[in-house]
């Protein structure tokens, strides 16, 4: 009880220094949170040991259990998936990645690193069973592979904002754009440069004012919005050279100039979006 008491009139004693400005507010903060965090040493450390690994060390059974369990039905579905009917293949993978989303929602507040590794994984299984599927039934791919990235950027969306992985939910935006690729190409295959630019000039727009509208209630949704922006700029040129297989050799020295007065821009205001992207 004295240690608290003693802990309690220095944090007092620093909020007078602060007010006062009798010290910097930086060294206030630090002397602040020093204090704190050894407040409740017990919380902290039960806090940390709650995670996979430690129950795997101390030979938790139910951790154990959910392992085997998961890899066995992977491995089991895996090896008679060809043998199965149309709707238990598609049963199949997504009750799999269903169960890994599902593991990764439970762990996200213990073990966010494991989380985040079973999301990826249950992405990887989506796409690539989708992708297996259409092989098998010998599907026409220009129209089955993009209406499943078009599924798969869905569900990577709402997964990544449910469970706050920004790089699941960057990928689930890239995923529909490519979505919008595709079907630009096919609506208007003979279409120049300039009429690229306005096509994704105006989502880089869009994306930009997005980030920075809601960046003071979602911050990671304001960067993913901000990073899908940067990466959208030069969409017209790769759409150029990957999806209409023109010359890359005027088309990179384009991309090229786009990036330097990009990078340009970017310093100048360099004030105002890391604000919003980072608050």
């Amino acid at each position: 009880m004295d240690q608290e008491k003693k802990r309690a009139i220095l944090l007092h004693e620093i909020e007078h220094w602060r007010r006062s400005r009798l010290l910097p507010e930086q060294y206030c903060d630090f002397l602040s949170n020093l204090y704190r965090e050894d407040e409740n040493p017990s919380q902290s450390q039960s806090h940390s040991s709650t995670g996979l690994f430690t129950y795997l060390r101390t030979g938790h059974g139910i951790a154990w259990l959910l392992g085997f369990v998961i890899i066995s039905c992977i491995c089991l579905i895996g090896f008679y998936f060809t043998a199965f009917p149309l709707a238990m293949q598609i049963f199949s993978a997504c009750a799999v990645t269903g169960i890994c989303y599902g593991v990764a929602a439970v762990w996200r507040s213990s073990e966010k690193s494991m989380s985040a590794m079973l999301s990826i994984l249950g992405s990887v299984i989506m796409l690539g069973s989708g992708v297996w599927i259409i092989q098998l039934h010998q599907g026409e791919p220009k129209f089955w592979v993009v209406v499943l990235v078009g599924l798969c950027g869905l569900v990577w969306c709402l997964v990544g904002l449910t469970l706050r992985i920004t790089l699941l939910h960057y990928c689930g935006f890239i995923a529909l754009l490519l979505v919008y690729a595709v079907l630009i190409g096919r609506y208007w295959p003979a279409a120049s440069h300039v009429m690229l630019e306005g096509f994704w000039i105006l989502h880089v727009a869009l994306l930009v004012w997005l980030s920075w509208w809601v960046h003071r209630r979602f911050s990671r949704l304001a960067s993913v919005c901000f990073a899908i922006g940067m990466t959208l700029v030069f969409m017209p040129e790769a759409d150029m050279i990957v999806l209409r297989h023109q010359s890359s050799g005027d088309v990179v020295l384009y991309g090229l100039l786009k990036l330097a007065v990009v990078v340009g821009i970017l310093f100048w205001t360099r004030k105002k979006w890391i604000t919003w992207v980072t608050s």
